[in-house]
């Protein structure tokens, strides 16, 4: 069986929840595996793996979301709604948010980020000076926010609300916690950014 962090493995699970409609189990498979390939080294058993994709595939199904229009027999459903569903109960995989660049990296080149909260993460670093304490982090994105910096909304007592770059009026905030922070900042680390 191929390692959960070889290359093919996790394109295609980031494949799966970058597509606008999905099957909910492919969706709790892709998720699951995200997830465990975040988790330094610690092998599951297939058991245990097997049954964190059953049980957020039931989750998903209960929360009866609308189905894919051009398909409605497939059952297949938004992993973006998914994700707004989510972002208070279960952890958001970030292995999936780095644009592939197309060509390598010149002097020049402007460096793309799937997402918009990327980018004000590592402005933080750089202010705090490349110290990744959490706290301090949190405290200067909240500066950020209460300056008015895009991808911020609001500063809430769970974290800071922010916008995903497809937002609209209306749209539910992403949050960023110090959970979620130490998340990304770890998948920065591994993709040799901090």
């Amino acid at each position: 069986m191929s390692k959960l962090t070889s290359k093919p493995i996790l394109k295609k699970a980031s494949g799966i929840l970058a597509q606008e409609f999905a099957i909910p189990k492919d969706i709790a498979w892709a998720w699951v595996t995200l997830l465990l390939s975040q988790e330094e080294q610690k092998r599951d058993s297939e058991e245990k793996r097997y049954s964190r994709i059953a049980e957020f595939e039931a989750w998903i199904l209960g929360l009866s979301l609308p189905t894919d229009p051009k398909n409605p027999e497939s059952g297949a459903v938004s992993p973006e709604a998914v994700k707004n569903s989510a972002r208070n109960v279960f952890e958001w995989p970030h292995e999936y948010i780095f644009e592939e660049p197309a060509a390598p990296n010149h002097m020049d080149t402007k460096v793309t980020y799937g997402d918009t909260i990327t980018k004000p993460i590592l402005d933080a670093v750089k202010d705090a000076g490349g110290s990744d304490d959490r706290a301090a982090l949190i405290a200067i994105l909240e500066g950020y926010a209460k300056e008015g910096k895009e991808p911020f909304a609001n500063v809430t007592t769970e974290g800071i609300e922010w916008k995903g770059s497809a937002w609209k009026d209306g749209d539910k905030y992403n949050l960023l916690t110090i959970k979620t922070l130490n998340n990304r900042l770890a998948n920065l680390r591994k993709k040799g950014l901090i």
